[in-house]
Order: C-alpha cells, then sequence, then structure tokens
C-alpha cells in the first residue's frame, strides 16, 4: 500500500467517526486533509455537519468538499477535533 492509499484510509476511519448534527475542529496537514476529504463524502451522501477549520487550506479544501464552516468564535463548543501527526521523531516516538 502506497503512501496516498495510506492516508485515503486513515481519512476514511477518522470520517467515520463523525455523528450527524457535530461541530468538528478540522486539523492541518496531510492526515487532516485526507479527513477533510471522505468527510466531504459523507456530507455528500447526507451528513449534516458544521466544520471549525484550524487553517485557511484546510477551510478552502473544506469548502470545495461541501463542508459548511464557521469561525471558533460562532460556536460554543466542538463535539470532536480531528487532527494528525504528519511528522514523528525518526524512532516514531
Amino acid at each position: 500500500m502506497d503512501s496516498a492509499e495510506r492516508l485515503a484510509r486513515i481519512g476514511e476511519r477518522a470520517a467515520d467517526e463523525i455523528p450527524d448534527g457535530a461541530v468538528v475542529g478540522l486539523g492541518s496537514g496531510s492526515t487532516a486533509e485526507a479527513m477533510v476529504r471522505a468527510l466531504g463524502q459523507r456530507v455528500v451522501n447526507g451528513l449534516r455537519l458544521c466544520g471549525v477549520a484550524t487553517s485557511s487550506r484546510t477551510a478552502a479544501l473544506a469548502s470545495e468538499s461541501g463542508i459548511a464552516l464557521r469561525q471558533l468564535s460562532e460556536v460554543d463548543w466542538l463535539d470532536l477535533c480531528i487532527d494528525g501527526a504528519d511528522e514523528i521523531d525518526p524512532r516514531l516516538n
């Protein structure tokens, strides 16, 4: 399995954790981007949610994927935040 396929699978698994109606913090980086893409597919299939992006790049991808966005100042809480550790030390610590 190549790294693109691995990221896509991780993104799909993370997106599967999002319940309908959730307010979700959307992280940044390649792993979070894979999750946002997968989450967009779930939105296309009827999932209702609101995203709060941690970066303008994530916000743009979420918008392109059909995910409704809010600013952090516009929500009272986040039900779930998803981000990924794209880089760890060489010993995987």
